[in-house]
């Protein structure tokens, strides 16, 4: 063998041994990375199973704000109709339209 293969292959080592350095670097980053979204994706899921009763709740509130807008609404159709159209019930506006004399 020749200096000039010896040299080649010497080269030849060096370039694999960095490549093989590389990848083993990108394979444990990988598996960090793998890791990280686990824990992440597990997280995820028990937040999801946590709040997952929220819904029906929220539904149940829904319905009874439905309800309550209705009746508040009868409550004022029935305040119109018998005092005449201006309204039996009144709120006195709002602090500032007071303070404007409105």
């Amino acid at each position: 063998m020749g200096a000039a293969t010896i040299v080649t292959l010497i080269g030849v080592f060096l370039v694999v041994a960095a490549l093989a350095g590389y990848l083993i670097t990108i394979a444990l980053t990988l598996r960090d990375v793998s890791f990280t979204l686990g824990t992440i994706v597990i997280g995820v899921r028990a937040i999801a199973n946590q709040t997952g009763p929220v819904r029906g709740v929220v539904n149940d509130i829904l319905s009874d704000v439905v309800a309550m807008d209705s009746a508040f609404k009868g409550v004022l159709a029935r305040g119109q109709v018998t005092s005449g159209g201006r309204g039996a019930l009144t709120t006195g506006g709002s602090r500032s339209s007071r303070l404007r004399g409105r």
